[in-house]
């Protein structure tokens, strides 16, 4: 994985947290605190779920699917030792929580404390097509879906006016730049950077691990060369197709995909 290359541990300053676990520390609790190797759970208890999202600065982790959450959340969840609501992946016994993640498809969300996860939209609006069994040249559903993400990204980068904290993390900059990107949501969370433990935690959150913990879900990770290939098939012919629509949507986009 691009970005952990890391000749040393990075600690960020002024973050009033308890000091992160040593190496040694952090594989041992690997070894003790999850709940089975594979598969993940879901959180559903109504009154645990209400007691943190009933309070209006809880972090609430925002992205519009297929734009690299799932990977996220186990990335953060092995980091910080808890998971995200509501799905748990390896802590499965935690009561406590990071963050609530909501794709807010219906743009009714409204909250003040927000990390916002993007992608590009080409790939994001392919892997929609492919996550619902659609055909990935029919023009009027591409144009649908690249209008709804257009909608989305407008809201959350462009006309929100009612978030009081908010970061912004693209997918292709944790690809291109982990250790910078992960420094931002450690600062947004208050909590301390470790670079040695990212880097553990990073390694395991392969596209096959992936895979084994969203087994309540199929079309989460698709492994098959034919799927890659048809990515860049998709891409040659749409890109154009979904940019134009998306860009169409607010100028101020235009500085967000240049």
């Amino acid at each position: 994985m691009q970005g952990l290359k890391l000749a040393a541990r990075l600690m960020a300053s002024g973050l009033d947290s308890d000091p992160p676990l040593s190496t040694s520390d952090f594989m041992e609790t690997q070894k003790t605190s999850k709940n089975g190797e594979d598969g993940s759970v879901g959180i559903t208890e109504e009154s645990l779920i209400r007691k943190f999202t009933d309070q209006p600065d809880f972090p609430y982790l925002v992205s519009f699917p297929r734009t690299g959450s799932h990977w996220l959340r186990m990335l953060m969840e092995l980091y910080f030792e808890k998971p995200s609501l509501v799905r748990s992946f390896y802590y499965k016994e935690s009561k406590d929580f990071t963050c609530y993640h909501w794709h807010d498809e219906d743009l009714k969300l409204r909250r003040r404390n927000v990390l916002y996860l993007y992608r590009n939209p080409v790939p994001t609006i392919y892997s929609q097509l492919m996550y619902y069994r659609e055909d990935p040249d029919d023009v009027a559903r591409i144009q649908y879906w690249s209008g709804l993400y257009a909608q989305h990204l407008q809201k959350w980068l462009i006309t929100d006016n009612f978030t009081t904290r908010k970061t912004v993390l693209a997918y292709e900059g944790l690809q291109k730049d982990l250790v910078a990107e992960f420094q931002k949501v450690c600062h947004h969370l208050d909590q301390v950077f470790d670079a040695g433990k990212l880097e553990l935690a990073a390694a395991q959150v392969t596209k096959e691990n992936l895979k084994k913990k969203t087994r309540h879900d199929s079309q989460v990770v698709n492994l098959s060369n034919s799927y890659a290939a048809q990515r860049e098939r998709f891409e040659q012919r749409h890109a154009c197709l979904v940019m134009d629509n998306v860009l169409s949507r607010d100028a101020g986009l235009q500085s967000v995909f240049p």
